[in-house]
Order: C-alpha cells, then structure tokens, then sequence
C-alpha cells in the first residue's frame, strides 16, 4: 500500500509579497545544486500565489542577452545594468602563497630542463664527434688510399636516429622554458573577472516600495542582505530568504525571529529545468523557520 501523497509546497504568506530575485547570484547555484532553475518555471510558480505581485528580476544586460528568451515577455520586471571587469590581482591577494608556490614550481621544471638540455649538448656533441671520426684506407702495399668511418653503416643509422632524437628534444624544452616564461609572465598579471553587483539597486527599490508589501521574498543567499532583512523586520515586515545549501551568509545564523530560511531544493519539483520527480511528490512544507522571540 503506498503511502500518503505528500501536500506540495507553499509559501506562507500573509499579505502582499515582493519578490526580489538577484539572478547573478542565483544562476552560480547550479554548481551546487547540480541542477538549474527555469526562469520561466520559476516565474509560473511564483505566479501561483495570490498575495505575490511585482517579481524584480535582477541581471546583467550580458547575462540577459545570453538568455534564451526575453524575460520581458514572460512577465518580470526586469532591472538589469551594464557589467563591467574589475582586476583580481594574484600577486596581492590571498592566492599569494598559492602562486608563489607555482612559481617555485615552475623555476623548478626550467631549472631540470636546462640541466637536460646541458646533458643532451654534451651526448649530441659526442655524437658529431663520432660521426666526424674518420680512419686512414689502407691498400694492399700499405699506401693510404683515403678514409672511411670507423664504424658500420648499421651503427651510424643509429647515431643518426640519436642525434636527430636529442635536437627534437632539445627543442622541445626550449619551447617548455618559453612557455613556462610566458605562464609566469600572465600569472604575474591582473585577472580581470565579470563582475555585476545589483545590492545597492535591491536595497534601494526595497526601501521605495516597502510601503507596498507585508512580506518579501528574496533569491539570494548573500549574506549582505541580511542588514536590510533586520530593517524590514524591525518594520513589522516578514522576509523569506530562498538560498542554495552551502550558499547562504552566515550572517542570517544571528537572526532570533521575523526571517524565514528556504532551502530551494524544497522549489525543484516546480522550478528546474529538468526534474524527473512523480507529479504526485512534493518537497513538503518544511521550511527552516527560526522562531521569533516572544
């Protein structure tokens, strides 16, 4: 006999609700997750609710474009902004030690080549020797008629096969030591890395319409919003904080009541792109709920 169908899951809502969606964070996710959210799922889900109205989707305008539909048409309103570059600089960050490290190596691996290349000169220069040797060709009444190799044709189709070994050797490490050189010299760099930060954008549009809702739903686990979260709840307001496991700031750990904590693999059933879970199973009602303080 199979068991009770489980009661799919809801938010609990208690009056008009924003949804905030900081999609820069929320689309790093899938590294976690090892599945990822359907915007368009996402936005049918969050449609389902009576009490939700405006859902601000917040994303790059490269992020937006590399999208495969416009998420105009599909309803959000979108709040996106040019991305710009900044310099991650290796040497003068925490992966310090790390490149130092790898340049240590790296010296290392030049330094072993140079002393092949040492040793290959010296068997190569053997070898030319060696094929330069020539032996005086005596007649018969002990006149010298010319010179010959003092060696068989067999050995010097092997000193030709060596020699020709150690110059492609050689050159080989040659072209490791100039690549090792030009690694060094990138590593020695700047980075620059994408970066689009939207938390100035989200705190401010909170702010402006927090007379329009009672609860706020927000897609991100960074841990940079908490500060906004403690005002709203100072408010009077309810915030629940939708994050991936492993994702989630560690400054929400200080809340004592008013936040509610969802792990989003709770939403997957309805919200990934592919899910394979039975239409009749939920994730269940079990929201990390902190209790408030009484």
């Amino acid at each position: 006999m199979s068991g009770p169908i489980k009661e799919k899951f809801r938010f609990r809502l208690y009056g008009k609700t924003l949804v905030i969606i900081d999609w820069a964070n929320v689309y790093r996710w899938k590294d976690v997750l090892r599945w990822e959210i359907d915007p368009r799922k996402l936005f049918a889900y969050l449609s389902s609710y009576t009490e939700i109205g405006s859902k601000l989707f917040y994303c790059s305008d490269g992020a937006l474009n590399k999208l495969d539909v416009d998420f105009r048409n599909v309803g959000y309103e979108i709040k996106s902004k040019q991305g710009k570059s900044v310099p991650v600089s290796l040497d003068k960050s925490h992966f310090r030690k790390i490149i130092k490290e790898l340049f240590d190596v790296l010296d290392g691996i030049k330094i072993t080549n140079s002393n092949i290349a040492t040793k290959l000169y010296d068997l190569r220069s053997k070898i030319e020797s060696r094929l330069a040797d020539r032996e005086p060709d005596f007649d018969g009444e002990g006149n010298v008629q010319g010179e010959y190799p003092p060696y068989g044709k067999k050995d010097q189709n092997v000193y030709d096969s060596a020699y020709e070994l150690i110059e492609e050797l050689d050159t080989e490490l040659k072209k490791l030591n100039i690549s090792i050189d030009d690694l060094q010299k990138h590593l020695a760099e700047p980075v620059m890395r994408p970066k689009c930060d939207f938390d100035v954008e989200i705190a401010r549009d909170v702010f402006n319409l927090s007379h329009d809702f009672t609860d706020l739903i927000i897609f991100s686990g960074d841990g940079d919003f908490a500060t906004l979260a403690e005002d709203l709840i100072s408010k009077g307001k309810r915030v629940i904080v939708v994050f991936a496991s492993g994702r989630k700031g560690k400054e929400y750990e200080d809340f004592k009541r008013g936040i509610f904590l969802c792990p989003v693999s709770q939403l997957r059933a309805y919200i990934s792109f592919e899910n394979d879970i039975p239409t009749d199973f939920s994730a269940g009602r079990d929201i990390v709920n902190i209790p408030e303080v009484k």
